[in-house]
């Protein structure tokens, strides 16, 4: 049975046997699909945990929507995060345990709980790391185990958090990092260096694929070209046959990219 309900961040009548508050939609497995009333501006502790019936937030998208409580989302069945960029804060485990999660874009916050993506595991890449936060939280994308790709600019990060047990940020994420960075106790300086690395190579490659597709339609004769210059390269990344880009990146970053 699928229900469409209105959110109105209305304060909490109920709480369970720990004393915590009860969400306005909390564990309602028939909750398809969300609209917020007007005038809300922030998703409330727990308000859809536990809605394994709602896929799409499109109503984070243009709206006044600046926080996401702590839970919030928690072990929904989302699909993406889009839009997102008005939201100043998400909340300790938001989006925790959301098994159908695949993209987030767009990120705009200032400040994240910890284990906000823990166990996305289908959640694919890491897109648009807010450059206002240097600091990732422990447990922010642990577990994520089809994460592949870091599609942003991590240069002004400091650190990632490590956990008291010892679990970075990034723990478990087995397709982004290899075995030795990817386990608990993990040197978090390192496994920083190494995304940083990672990130940049990406960027970078897809910078030239674009490139490339761009030249393709002009004179490749009216620039002159030097070894070093990135037409050059450009040029030869053309002229390759389409997966070459993915073996690439494998061969710089001793890793195996999946498709």
């Amino acid at each position: 049975m699928s229900k469409a309900v209105v959110y109105t961040g209305a304060d909490p009548t109920e709480f369970n046997e720990h004393g915590e508050p009860v969400g306005e939609w909390e564990g309602d497995a028939d909750v398809t699909d969300a609209t917020v009333a007007a005038g809300v501006t922030g998703i409330k502790d727990r308000a859809f945990l536990g809605c394994k019936g709602l896929t799409n937030l499109s109503f984070l998208k243009g709206s006044a929507i600046t926080t996401v409580g702590e839970w919030a989302f928690s072990q929904s069945s989302v699909t993406s995060l889009q839009g997102m960029e008005g939201v100043m804060e998400g909340g300790m485990g938001a989006f925790y345990c959301c098994k159908d999660l695949r993209t987030i874009e767009g990120l705009g916050c200032e400040e994240m709980g910890v284990a906000c993506f823990y166990e996305c595991a289908l959640l694919q890449s890491m897109k648009g790391w807010p450059a206002s936060m240097t600091v990732i939280p422990f447990g922010t994308f642990q577990s994520c185990t089809g994460m592949t790709a870091v599609d942003c600019d991590l240069s002004h990060v400091t650190s990632i958090e490590v956990s008291p047990a010892g679990y970075h940020a990034f723990a478990g994420c087995t397709s982004l990092l290899p075995p030795s960075l990817s386990k608990a106790r993990a040197d978090p300086a390192a496994v920083l260096a190494f995304l940083k690395r990672k990130s940049k190579d990406e960027r970078m490659l897809a910078r030239y694929a674009i490139y490339a597709s761009i030249r393709r339609a002009r004179d490749q004769e009216e620039e002159p070209r030097t070894l070093e210059s990135p037409t050059a390269f450009a040029f030869a990344l053309a002229k390759l046959p389409p997966d070459m880009n993915r073996l690439i990146l494998e061969f710089k970053l001793g890793v195996v990219v999946q498709r």
